[in-house]
């Protein structure tokens, strides 16, 4: 856990969610969807108490629709959490009917 300075409090978010950028770098105003996406996408119970103390239930709950998950379980959990139709999610895409052509087939 590393802990930053917001909000005249301290954060404790997990480094291991922010891997491949300088954690201490990181501006909780600027980057505020990039750290919300993190902590739904790969944080624990904790790290979610903590950026609900940082930003508004709203302010989550938008970054989560618009986040671009790893797998189909965490945007229907998300969608249950939070009372938002799951089609409201940018990652759920209805799959496409089209018949593929021959040039696409391997």
């Amino acid at each position: 856990m590393v802990k930053l300075e917001y909000r005249n409090n301290m954060i404790k978010l997990n480094k291991k969610l922010f891997w491949d950028v300088k954690f201490e770098d990181l501006d909780y105003k600027k980057h505020a969807d990039f750290l919300i996406s993190r902590v739904l996408i790969y944080g624990d119970k904790d790290d979610y108490q903590e950026i609900k103390k940082q930003y508004s239930l709203e302010k989550i709950k938008d970054v989560a629709q618009k986040t671009s998950y790893p797998d189909k379980k965490s945007p229907n959990f998300w969608s249950l959490i939070f009372n938002i139709p799951l089609e409201s999610f940018k990652c759920i895409k209805k799959s496409s009917t089209k018949k593929q052509s021959i040039f696409s087939q391997r």
